[in-house]
């Protein structure tokens, strides 16, 4: 008759964002190798995988003797293992692996003499136990590990998404600095010229009157020189002011454009902010059941 003892007690944190967390386990149970019956115990090592808990196992018992594991894919044995921390002396181990979709089971036989296994009622029994938690303990923890460094890159990867969203900001806040910058500059530029060229039209006023005075000749000729030259003068600075209002044109509408920028920008942050804060939560529970993987 089976009896299942609870080598370890159930996680109590529950973590919404990540798999349901389940125990660690140990039961007792005989199990048939060929034509014998094998007693031993059933570890339950939830979350990993088979072919890594077969590896891992095999180099554990493998350890300190020169004895090679055989047997199938599910099956395992090592005649003449030595593992100080189960037994003083030489043991032969079976092994078998069962994949429970969600956890992993690792049937473990442990025979020290000929038909002489240690089970629940022996002296090597918490030795056996501690062993067994011990390397549950790790893989477990292995794969916990695992899935807290996947949740911390995605918070980093937030994180960076957030500081590009604030560059970008920073960004769009200069360009706005910049814009008005222009925009005073191109506006001096203007005020500037129209003085210009109120002085400019006093001038060509007056060169005009004084050419209807003049007679056909040289003093003629050349005042109607000075007078292109003025009207010339002239175009070229209302072509400078069509000029700086295009520019302040361009600039207003590099305002606009960046105000916008800087409204979506918020809106992003807000919502990067806020991934940011959940994916904090997520991270968090993972620390907590590693520790709780820990502390057993």
């Amino acid at each position: 008759m089976r009896q299942t003892f609870y080598v370890l007690f159930i996680l109590m944190v529950c973590l919404p964002t990540a798999k349901a967390q389940k125990p660690i386990t140990l039961a007792e149970d005989s199990v048939k190798f060929g034509n014998r019956y094998f007693p031993g115990f059933w570890l339950s090592i939830p979350e990993v995988k088979p072919e890594l808990v077969k590896t891992n196992w095999i180099k554990a018992i493998e350890k300190g003797t020169k004895s090679k594991v055989s047997g199938n894919k599910n099956e395992m044995s090592l005649i003449g293992a030595n593992i100080p921390d189960i037994y003083k002396g030489g043991v032969n181990i079976v092994s078998k692996i069962l994949d429970r979709d969600s956890l992993i089971q690792l049937f473990v036989s442990v025979e020290t003499t000929r038909d002489n296994f240690i089970v629940s009622t022996s002296g090597d029994y918490g030795n056996l136990k501690k062993y067994l938690n011990k390397f549950a303990k790790g893989q477990y923890a292995a794969v916990a590990k695992n899935q807290l460094s996947a949740e911390e890159a995605k918070l980093k990867n937030l994180e960076k998404e957030l500081k590009s969203a604030r560059k970008n900001k920073e960004k769009s806040d200069k360009g706005i600095q910049s814009a008005n910058v222009r925009i005073s500059g191109q506006n001096d530029k203007i005020s500037g010229i129209n003085k210009e060229l109120d002085i400019l039209d006093i001038k060509i006023g007056n060169c005009s009157t004084l050419l209807s005075t003049l007679d056909e000749g040289d003093a003629r000729k050349a005042k109607q020189s000075e007078l292109k030259d003025l009207q010339k003068k002239k175009k070229s600075l209302l072509k400078d002011i069509n000029s700086a209002e295009n520019n302040i044109s361009k600039a207003n509408i590099a305002i606009q454009d960046n105000k916008k920028e800087i409204e979506l920008n918020e809106v992003k942050q807000t919502e990067i902010g806020e991934r940011i804060n959940q994916q904090k939560l997520v991270v968090d529970k993972y620390v907590q059941k590693l520790k709780v993987i820990e502390a057993y």
